[in-house]
Parts: C-alpha cells; sequence; structure tokens
C-alpha cells in the first residue's frame, strides 16, 4: 500500500479496495455454488439410490428427480454467468472511472 498523502490519493485507495472486495467476494460466491451443486447432487443421488434399494414406491421416479436436479443445475449456471456479466460490466465501469479520475 502506498502511502497516502492526500484525499484524493485516500479516494483512489477506497475504490481501489472496493474493487478488490468486490473481486474476493465473486471468488467466494463462485466456490460456494460449485460446492453447494456438487453435495446437492450427492444428497439427490443418495436418496434415489437408498430409495432404489429399499424397493419402497416412491412418488418421484429417479428419472424426473435427476430432471430437476438438471434443470436446477443449468438455472443455477445461467443466473451466476448472468450475475458474471454484469459484475464485469460494472467492474469495467469503475477501472475507467478511476482512469479518468487518474489523469484529471
Amino acid at each position: 500500500m502506498k502511502p497516502i498523502k492526500n484525499l484524493r490519493d485516500l479516494e483512489l485507495e477506497k475504490m481501489r479496495l472496493r474493487l478488490q472486495r468486490l473481486e474476493l467476494e465473486r471468488s467466494i460466491r463462485h466456490d460456494w455454488n460449485a460446492l453447494k451443486l456438487t453435495a446437492a447432487g450427492a444428497l439427490l443421488l443418495r436418496q434415489v439410490l437408498d430409495r432404489s434399494e429399499t424397493k419402497e414406491p416412491a412418488t418421484p421416479s429417479w428419472f424426473s428427480t435427476l430432471l430437476q436436479l438438471g434443470t436446477a443445475a443449468i438455472g443455477e449456471k445461467i443466473g451466476h454467468l448472468t450475475g458474471e456479466k454484469i459484475e464485469s460490466f460494472l467492474n469495467q465501469a469503475l477501472r475507467l472511472a478511476l482512469k479518468r479520475r487518474k489523469k484529471n
């Protein structure tokens, strides 16, 4: 971290730290969503296997359960990609504002 000499330097440092925080939060969110998806898939697969082993008449079939899981995963992925696009656009706008501010 550079020494802060005036108010402009302080504002630039605050913006840099905000940008860094946003990037770290995005990384954590991405890792957490991947972990949740993996855990949900494993739990659902275990439930389907347990139902098939006990041979109890289950209302949802294994195919419909897997179809629901796939649909949920695709929806999660589309939402995640949309969020990333919006976040990257906002990061670019923030970087552009920082560059313009540095030039002035």
